[in-house]
Parts: structure tokens; sequence; C-alpha cells
């Protein structure tokens, strides 16, 4: 018998998503796998067909060997099929027989599930850690190792469904990676399965990507920098978002007056532009009437009027203090230039 590459067992089972979308030619002699010619009783692993997922993984037996495969008990009340095609073996599989026995033991995977003709197709082949399903823009991927150079950039493996892209301009200055070096880390970028591409970044992209941020959204964000009219608030974005005066709707007021460099704040976005890389921001939580210098028809002042006239009287108070404070400063030269002068007009006389 050739001996066969057995592939190492994992969990029982593994919930996942389809390894393959080709057809597999299952012999018709003795039909399909159902419950009727299994010979064992129904769901002897606690799962039923119902309950079966692409890219699980079992340890079965064989109960039956044909032609174009092996059918296996995996213990769920109907045997899968494993066809030829989908038998890992250090040597080229002519004669199935050659390969397996009734009763073997082997490590599968579930390819499909038909639940209405009760039809299982495995296969040995271990199933990739990513498929187009479950990668998504913004994936983190470690340990990726370089398969091929192109002069607009490399090819690496991931364990995905194909080999992912990264372009020289996206890879850190001076940074030229040979076939077969491993990269730390890379990025998802770009997952397009209709033209079968996977654009991958070695730069780090921001924990909020421009496709992510929409009018409306809300976020809590720190205040880097702040001017009279004007507030930068770093949101996560590649960009820091503009808080300006105008979006706060008050008047004789400073950017100041609300936020202080450092400060975490509540903001909303306005308005958002990718191409100019350009986010507006407003406050949340600040209202108008709490800054109008009046707060109705009968002239009571809001209480931002009351600390504007504070502001002024202390402004004032200040000013006050600094002139006085100079002129007592200039006493004594002004002493001196009065005796001086007092001394020529005696000399003229």
């Amino acid at each position: 018998m050739s001996s066969l590459l057995f592939i190492s067992p994992q969990n029982s089972h593994e919930e996942g998503l389809p390894v393959s979308d080709g057809n597999l030619t299952t012999p018709t002699t003795n039909g399909t796998a159902s419950a009727e010619n299994s010979g064992h009783s129904p769901a002897s692993s606690g799962l039923s067909l119902d309950t079966l997922k692409p890219r699980m993984a079992f340890t079965g037996h064989v109960t039956r060997v044909e032609l174009g495969g092996v059918f296996v008990d995996i213990g769920v009340g109907v045997d899968g099929f494993l066809h030829i095609s989908q038998i890992v073996s250090d040597k080229p599989v002519l004669r199935v027989a050659d390969i397996f026995r009734p009763n073997d033991k082997v490590q599968v995977y579930v390819l499909r599930v038909n639940t209405k003709n009760k039809r299982i197709d495995l296969t040995m082949h271990k199933p990739p850690t990513y498929d187009w399903s479950n990668l998504e823009v913004g994936t983190k991927l470690s340990g990726v190792r370089v398969v091929s150079i192109e002069s607009f950039g490399v090819f690496v493996d991931f364990d995905g469904p194909k080999h992912g892209l990264i372009p020289f301009n996206l890879m850190p200055k001076g940074t030229r990676p040979k076939v077969g070096d491993c990269i730390d880390d890379v990025w998802v970028v770009e997952v397009d399965e209709s033209k079968r591409r996977i654009g991958l970044t070695m730069i780090e992209p921001p924990a909020l990507p421009w496709e992510k941020i929409k009018k409306g959204n809300r976020y809590v964000g720190k205040v880097t920098r702040v001017e009279r009219n004007v507030a930068y608030v770093d949101i996560g974005a590649e960009r820091e978002g503009l808080v300006r005066l105008a979006s706060l709707n008050v008047a004789y007021a400073d950017m100041h007056t609300f936020v202080t460099e450092g400060e975490e704040v509540n903001v909303r976005v306005l308005k958002v532009d990718p191409h100019k890389r350009q986010i507006d921001l407003t406050l949340e939580g600040v209202k108008a009437e709490d800054y109008a210098l009046s707060s109705g028809p009968d002239e009571h002042l809001s209480p931002f009027a009351v600390a504007l006239q504070r502001a002024q009287r202390l402004k004032r108070a200040q000013m006050a203090a600094a002139t006085s404070q100079a002129a007592q400063k200039a006493t004594p030269q002004d002493e001196l230039l009065e005796r001086a002068l007092q001394q020529m007009q005696k000399k003229d006389n």
C-alpha cells in the first residue's frame, strides 16, 4: 500500500467558509452518501447534517472504497464522500484501493454540504486560514512570506485564497524584501474577489479609515491644537478633524472658551471629503443659548455674558494695574528731569 500523507488533527470540528467552488464528480455507483446506506446509527458525533459547515474538521473512518473515491463516516448520520482528487498522498494516486481500506482512519474537512440530497463532499486538503468571505480591509496578517518579486511590488503567501500584492510605494522607505523573506506584519487594504486581487501594505494604516467615516458619526477625540477660530481634534483618522467656531453658532466667543489642548471631547462629523483629506466636526453638547449675550427678551444675562463681563472687568483691572506700575517706575526719572530743569532756570536768571 502506498504511504499516505495524513494532515495533523485539529479540533473535532471547526466552523469556517467554503474551500473551493469547483464541482467534484462523485461515482454514480450506489448513489450518493446517505443515512440509509451509511451502515451506522445517525448523529453519533452529536452533530447533524443540518449543522455541518464547510471547513469543519473531522477524524473519520472509511466505510466503503470505490473507484472514484471513498465514503467516510464522520459521525453525523450520513457518510461523506472523499473524491480521488481530494486525497493527499506523497505519491500519485492511481488506484484508491492502494491508498485506503475499510475502517482506515482519515483526517478530512467538509468541502460542501447539500442537505436536500443528503450529500457531503470531503477533502483532505487543509483549508486556508483566510478565505474571500472572512478577509476584510484592515485585517492584520503576521508572518507572511515573499514568494515572487515584480517591477511594481512583491507577492506574499499568507495562507489565503491567493497571494497578496505589496506595492513598493506601500513599503517603508528603503525596504526591498527578497524571495523567501518573512515579513512580520502587513495589513489588508483591498479585497476584490471578482478581480481575484488582494492588496496589502507594510505601513500600518490609521485606526479609522476614510471609508468608515460618515456624516453624523460620533467619536471621542483628543484636542491637539487650539486657535482663535478653530480646534484640531484627533479621532484616529489619517488627518485631524477641524472644529470651526462657526459650527457652534455662537458669537463674541473664542475657541479657547470651549476646549483646551490635550482635552478629550465628544464630536460629531458634519462633513467628510476623502479626496481633500478633510474632516469637519462640531462639538457635542454645546448650546448656543448658553453663550448668547442675553437669554431672552427680558435681557437677563446668560451665563456666558456674565463670564464675559467678569473677564472684561478682570482684563481692565490688570491693564490699570500695569499702567500704575509703569507710572511708579517712571517717577524717579521724572523727578531728576524736573530738578535739572529747575537748575537751568536758576542759571538763566
